[in-house]
This record gives C-alpha cells, sequence and structure tokens, in this order.
C-alpha cells in the first residue's frame, strides 16, 4: 500500500499540453507494465487551451473546487463530478479560464497499450527541444521533414513515437464520447459492513474498470476488498485510517493487485475508489 499527502507531495510532474496548470504527481505504477498508472492533483489558474484529440491510455478527472473545469464545447466537469475518458474516444478542445483543484488519473486501458511514464516524458521533452517546440497541446518541428513527420503533431502523440521509435495505434474506440458522472444523484448503498456504504458510479470495458465514492460512518471500520490489478483511492472529505495509517482530505492511496485494506474513522470518510482494468493476462501473454 502506498500513501501520499497532496498537501505535502513535492513531486511536480509536466503538464504535456500546456497551459497555466501546475501537476503535483501522487502515485504512479510501473512504466513496464500495460498496468501503469499516474495520479496527479491539478492546479488550473488561468488560461488554458488544449486542441481535441485522443489518448491510447484511460483518463479519469475529478473536479474538486473552484470553477468548473472544461473538456469540450459546452461541456463542463463542475466540482464534486468525475468523468471517464475512454482509450480511443475523442474529445476537447478544452478552453478556459478557470481556476480550480482536480485530480487526473491516468492509467493504461483495456486494450494494453500501456501508460507513457513521468521519468520517459520528461527526457523525452528535453530531447525533442533540439529540433521543435511545444505549445498549447502541439508539437512544431523545426527545419526540413523527415519522411513520414507532420509539421505539427498533438503533443503526447509525438512524445510517444518519440519514445517508442514508431508510429501510434490508437486503440479502437469502445464508447462514443467520454462519460460524465454526477456522484450526488447516486444513493448511498449498503454493503452489508455495518456504516459502510457505496456510490456504484460504473463499470467499463471487457477488463473490469470500476469507479465508486466509498463512505465509511463515525466509528465504523469496514474493507476494500481485493482486486486483480491495482486499485487507487482518493479521500475527498473526512479522515480515519487504511491499514492502521493516517489519512484525511486529499489523501490518496494505492493498493496493489489482490491487496485488501482496512478503512476506520472516528468522525466519517468518503473516498473515490477505482479498479483499473484487469490488463494482467496481457501482461502475462507479452511475457
Amino acid at each position: 500500500m502506498h500513501i501520499t499527502h497532496a498537501v505535502e507531495s513535492t513531486q511536480g510532474s509536466n503538464a504535456v499540453r500546456g497551459g497555466n496548470r501546475e501537476f503535483k504527481t501522487l502515485l504512479r505504477g510501473d512504466d513496464n507494465s500495460p498496468g501503469n498508472y499516474k495520479l496527479s492533483f491539478v492546479r488550473q489558474s488561468g488560461e488554458l487551451y488544449v486542441p481535441r484529440h485522443k489518448h491510447n491510455f484511460d483518463q479519469l478527472r475529478m473536479c474538486l473546487e473552484g470553477e468548473p473545469q472544461n473538456y469540450g464545447k459546452a461541456k463542463w466537469i463542475k466540482p464534486g463530478e468525475i468523468v471517464y475518458f475512454p482509450e480511443g474516444t475523442p474529445y476537447g478542445p478544452e478552453d478556459s479560464q478557470s481556476h480550480r483543484l482536480s485530480i487526473t488519473l491516468q492509467f493504461g486501458g483495456a486494450s494494453g497499450s500501456g501508460y507513457l511514464g513521468s521519468e520517459k516524458i520528461a527526457a523525452a521533452i528535453e530531447e525533442m527541444k533540439a529540433f521543435g517546440t511545444f505549445e498549447k497541446g502541439v508539437f512544431t518541428r523545426n527545419g526540413e521533414l523527415k519522411p513520414g513527420d507532420k509539421r505539427n503533431q498533438d503533443s503526447y502523440e509525438a512524445i510517444w513515437e518519440h519514445v517508442n521509435r514508431r508510429e501510434l495505434a490508437y486503440p479502437r474506440p469502445r464508447y462514443e464520447e467520454p462519460v460524465r458522472m454526477k456522484p450526488a444523484g447516486f444513493e448511498w448503498v449498503a454493503t452489508g459492513q455495518k456504516g459502510v456504504f457505496k456510490k456504484a458510479l460504473g463499470a467499463f470495458s471487457e477488463r473490469g474498470c470500476t469507479i465508486a465514492m466509498l463512505k465509511v460512518d463515525a466509528g465504523a471500520r469496514g474493507s476494500i476488498e481485493p482486486h486483480g490489478a491495482c486499485q487507487v483511492g482518493f479521500v475527498v472529505s473526512g479522515e480515519g485510517e487504511a491499514n492502521g495509517s493516517a489519512i484525511r482530505k486529499y489523501t490518496a492511496f494505492s493498493l496493489e493487485a489482490n491487496e485488501a485494506c482496512e478503512i476506520a474513522s472516528s468522525g466519517g470518510i468518503e473516498f473515490l475508489l477505482v479498479a483499473l482494468p484487469l490488463v494482467g493476462a496481457i501482461e502475462r501473454a507479452a511475457a
């Protein structure tokens, strides 16, 4: 189990598509696994423009406080809301002047394409500055182009191709557009554990990615059941303990595959819990 408190984190990461944003890396997985992931704490403080694009990985965003977060024309994430961005599904452009706090969870999707880690991205950006520039989510190459190169290319796509030395092949889209969830519209459902309740917000793809909110009442104790892949949690209110370690508002924690967790709270706690896709079979097949 790994635990990080957002207010204490000092590990910055790159805003690949630019804009007035600051990123703190809270949790990260294994760069060499198709189940790799990164959870970031994000502060937007003004203008942001990101062109329409798509990913070869899954993404989840939750707006925490401040103004709504934009993710497309007339599409906004209000504080407390969550949007799931499936691999292969286009969205955007993002165009706003917002001031807000949010979290972004990026992780390898059901296709097994994986997720490119922070260290590889940072190294690639520095290398690519020798022959191009990054601005507003686009990488622009300088000088004469090599066969197959594009003058202007989506930043992440260009970075991925630079790292992997081949063209990025996007997964076939499973969903028409990103899925926006409004947890306030869901009812808390008893889990069978006294004082522990759950809002099951959604289950996605053939590899069992699930998104839920959990609540442990004051004085109650309960358990998070094991999952075949990593689980990522983020506390949105209250405080308590996870496997005996203190957690509080804006604490992030992760559980490894098949790891259980005991949650207790004296005053009550609510948190987001995401079970990542079961891509272990893909990993074993590749090995």
